[in-house]
């Protein structure tokens, strides 16, 4: 079967409505949009709303048991009609390419005291290397090597103490999860549907990214339905004309549910300040529609008072209040963010993006030519150390060079007052922030409070070398 684009999923719809429906449905790109497209799914499977809270099973793929989920998918049902299985953030498609993601999390759980999550982890993580904590013999996990390690994960050994990794894996023998990991789940899973299953069971997995070469993705691909909604995160012009098309579709569909619209120069201004977050793009038009009450157009002034005029200025000062350790000065200029109605996720792209130049500025900082030293004046910077910096460097075009000569030099400066590995710490609580948000139903603001205390701890204050 095709693979249905973004722009063909109007026409799977229709198709499903002629009674053209699969058992399977691979779901699979931006998370919001994922979910969204579920949605509409499920509702055209099972157009009768009221029998939604019998025919559907709705699983979390962080927690889910794979052999629970087979046995749900080849039991027949007590209840007539359509039974839907629906997984959101399936792990069946993992590959050593998303081995860094399952790591991260797994030091999300275990900086939250979430042991067995993090144990999870861990051992999805082995999982994808295609090995078990027992094949370490004598050594272990922390002793590998830095080249071993990025040759069994795909991403560079983490800084850092790493002794409760082996701590929790020593304890691993017995739990359910590590003999759950030696089996190839996806491969279960296509046997399954060869071997048949009840005509009224369909699978709806949903995942943000997925390994094509799996024989599960082959599968589906042959007999199933593959939705797919990657869009491209990337800065080229491709990337951000791809992104501004979806914002725009989202929020005028959004708009048109309150029987609102938007004109074209004030929906630019709406984009610039929500940057591509389709949950923020959607949440942000929501609250623009019932500001206007009977109005049907949205003005400027509209975003001016609910997403506020000074975004830029204040996000500024809050990655100035962050890097210099002024808690009091960032829980006040956040609050203003927030009652000005700025997004969350808008504010996590500025301070992730301020993060990730930071740590660049620093390990630049420890090359031996061209030689930085906090003594440079702005002159000597400019004419002598930049052009030397810059030549052959061009893929940092984008995050660095752009930046005006001044700015960049107060950024020098800025980067040199921490070590690489704070950076990184502090990169890891952005995003790990990003991704509580995003699945999470704490608060957005309480969120961003804990942020917040979590940089500037003490060792985000400032650590000069």
């Amino acid at each position: 079967m095709p693979v249905y684009k973004r722009q063909d999923f109007p026409k799977l719809l229709s198709e499903i409505k002629q009674g053209f429906t699969s058992q399977i449905y691979l779901i699979w790109g931006e998370r919001y949009l994922c979910r969204s497209a579920s949605e509409e799914l499920i509702d055209h499977l099972l157009p009768v709303q009221d029998r939604q809270t019998t025919s559907l099973q709705h699983i979390d793929g962080d927690q889910e048991d794979f052999n629970k989920t087979l046995n749900l998918l080849k039991t027949y049902s007590l209840f007539s009609g359509p039974q839907i299985i629906r997984v959101a953030d399936s792990k069946l498609f993992y590959s050593k390419g998303v081995a860094k993601n399952v790591w991260d999390k797994a030091c999300e759980k275990k900086e939250r005291n979430e042991t067995r999550q993090a144990l999870r982890y861990l051992l999805q993580m082995l999982n994808l290397a295609g090995i078990s904590p027992d094949d370490f013999d004598d050594e272990d996990i922390t002793s590998l090597s830095a080249a071993r390690w990025k040759k069994l994960f795909g991403f560079n050994k983490p800084q850092g103490d790493l002794s409760w990794v082996q701590d929790l894996l020593a304890d691993s023998a017995d739990t359910s999860p590590a003999k759950e990991m030696k089996n190839d789940a996806a491969s279960m899973f296509v046997q399954a549907y060869e071997g048949g299953i009840p005509q009224d069971n369909t699978l709806i997995l949903l995942a943000e990214a997925v390994d094509k070469r799996k024989r599960l993705y082959k599968y589906i691909q042959e007999h199933g339905v593959i939705i797919d909604l990657a869009v491209d995160s990337g800065g080229s012009a491709a990337a951000k004309r791809d992104q501004e098309k979806i914002l725009k579709e989202l929020i005028r569909n959004t708009l048109a549910k309150y029987d609102k619209e938007i004109d074209p120069n004030t929906l630019s201004v709406l984009l610039e300040r929500v940057g591509f977050h389709p949950v923020a793009a959607v949440m942000e038009s929501e609250k623009l529609a019932l500001y206007v009450a009977d109005r049907e157009t949205i003005t400027r002034d509209d975003i001016d008072a609910i997403i506020g005029r000074t975004r830029e200025e204040a996000l500024y000062e809050l990655t100035e209040s962050v890097t210099s350790g002024k808690l009091a000065d960032g829980l006040l200029i956040l609050a203003h963010l927030q009652d000005n109605g700025v997004h969350g996720l808008a504010i996590l792209a500025t301070l992730r993006n301020h993060f990730k130049k930071l740590l660049l500025v620093r390990s630049l900082q420890g090359l031996q030519s061209p030689t930085y030293t906090q003594s440079l004046s702005y002159q000597v910077f400019q004419k002598n150390y930049l052009p030397k910096l810059k030549k052959d460097r061009d893929e940092w075009s984008n995050l660095l060079w752009k930046i005006h000569p001044y700015a960049l030099f107060m950024l020098f400066r800025q980067a040199k007052q921490f070590h690489c590995e704070d950076l990184q710490d502090g990169l890891k609580e952005v995003l790990a922030a990003e991704y509580r948000m995003k699945s999470s139903s704490v608060d957005n603001r309480l969120i961003m409070d804990n942020l917040l205390f979590s940089l500037m701890r003490q060792k985000m204050v400032g650590a000069p070398t």
